[in-house]
């Protein structure tokens, strides 16, 4: 691995800052799978890398034609979760690589945010992608823990993708173990890979097509089929579902088999799952897009992750409309993860009304109707009282 990207990879204007190291291989050969915490080498979406000045890399990222998970949406844009997953590797490569972390160390990442705004009419899809990024430490680095945070611009020779960041720690496996068993109640947290995830009684799995999913595989939410939005098992307790109608509260469905979510054993719910949870419980909680022939579109959101979502309790998925005024063919969904009466992350999703694939329109959707009357959130507002992350050391992975 040379550890360079090519130098025409590079943009004009940053160039000569990585005149000496742009060299590389380029976008041909990805990194070891153990260097971006990956099992599977198709899963693996960094190429190579150069570092320019302290903090300031550029990476050569792949964009998997054909991936079974990170498809493109029904208006034929591209899965805005792959850039996210591409910040993820990063950060884990970076952290490996660059600043000395310990490839035993495991990783507890704190929050995340995305944008992908839509293309121009004119775009053209660019797979030659580099992600710029700009790393710092953002606590004192000891022998047992690095903190860290990244911000990164995905570029083509279209102009900036999408932009995004991301922050997390890296710890030894002595302190890891001590704060799985903190968060789980002083109760040693189950062996990576042991199949014992909860779903609530009576929660029926939703239908691809509902959530923007076209294989059931990869469906993480789940509907409740009691008339009053609960399943014996768990409440998820008044105040939070204060006001809210049946149909804002889903349940997260986890199936450890997934080849993607589950790509290596874990001994909780993975960060890039409680994501997609909150991709999928907005969206099906939009309902049938504003106008025929549009689909609905997410172009960004976040999640802050406020405790480890275990797998051996069920957890709830409470939709919201975010407060704040938005155009008529776009909304902002917040989506609270909820697990044992507290809650384990907090996300929201942005999404607009876009052309389907096959349809002539422009993707401002001029007449589309007010996003109020979307799927039964219409008239909720607020958020559940979820101030970000609970402390750095209690954030889910």
């Amino acid at each position: 691995m040379s550890g360079d990207v090519l130098a025409a990879d590079v943009p004009a204007d940053t160039r000569g800052g990585a005149r000496d190291e742009s060299r590389g291989a380029g976008f041909e050969r990805t990194v070891p799978q153990e260097l971006v915490h990956k099992t599977a080498a198709g899963e693996v979406l960094l190429t190579d890398a150069v570092r320019v000045r302290p903090g300031h890399f550029y990476l050569a990222v792949r964009t998997p034609g054909g991936h079974g998970l990170y498809g493109p949406d029904a208006a034929g844009r591209t899965d805005p979760t792959l850039f996210v997953e591409m910040l993820r590797q990063a950060a884990i490569y970076l952290s490996h690589r660059f600043y000395g972390v310990p490839l035993d160390h495991p990783f507890v990442f704190c929050g995340l945010d995305f944008d992908v705004p839509p293309p121009a009419p004119d775009d053209i899809h660019d797979d030659a992608v580099v992600l710029e990024v700009h790393c710092r430490e953002t606590k004192e680095r000891t022998p047992k823990r690095a903190a860290m945070s990244l911000r990164a611009r995905l570029l083509s020779s279209g102009g900036v993708r999408a932009t995004g960041s991301v922050t997390w720690q890296a710890v030894d496996s002595a302190r890891y173990s001590a704060l799985r068993t903190r968060g789980a109640g002083g109760t040693p947290p189950p062996a990576a890979g042991t199949a014992v995830t909860v779903a609530p009684p009576g929660a029926r799995v939703m239908r691809p097509e509902l959530v923007g999913r076209e294989d059931e595989l990869d469906v993480v939410v789940a509907e409740l089929t009691s008339p009053d939005g609960a399943t014996a098992g768990e409440e998820p307790g008044q105040d939070a579902v204060a006001g809210l109608e049946p149909g804002e509260v889903w349940a997260l469905h986890v199936d450890q088999s997934h080849p993607v979510f589950f790509d290596h054993p874990s001994d909780h719910v993975p960060g890039m799952l409680l994501l997609e949870a909150v991709r999928q419980a907005s969206r099906a909680a939009l309902g049938p897009a504003p106008a025929p022939l549009y689909e609905w579109t997410m172009s960004g959101g976040g999640v802050e992750f406020d405790a480890y979502c275990e797998l051996t309790a069920p957890t709830w998925l409470l939709v919201r409309t975010s407060p704040g005024g938005e155009a008529a063919d776009e909304v902002t969904l917040r989506v609270d993860a909820v697990q044992n009466g507290r809650s384990v992350a907090s996300g929201t999703a942005r999404w607009s009304a876009a052309p389907a694939r096959g349809a002539s329109g422009d993707s401002g959707a001029a007449g589309v109707s007010s996003a109020s009357g979307v799927g039964g959130v219409a008239g909720v507002s607020g958020a559940s009282g979820v101030n970000g992350v609970a402390g750095a050391e209690e954030t889910a992975a």
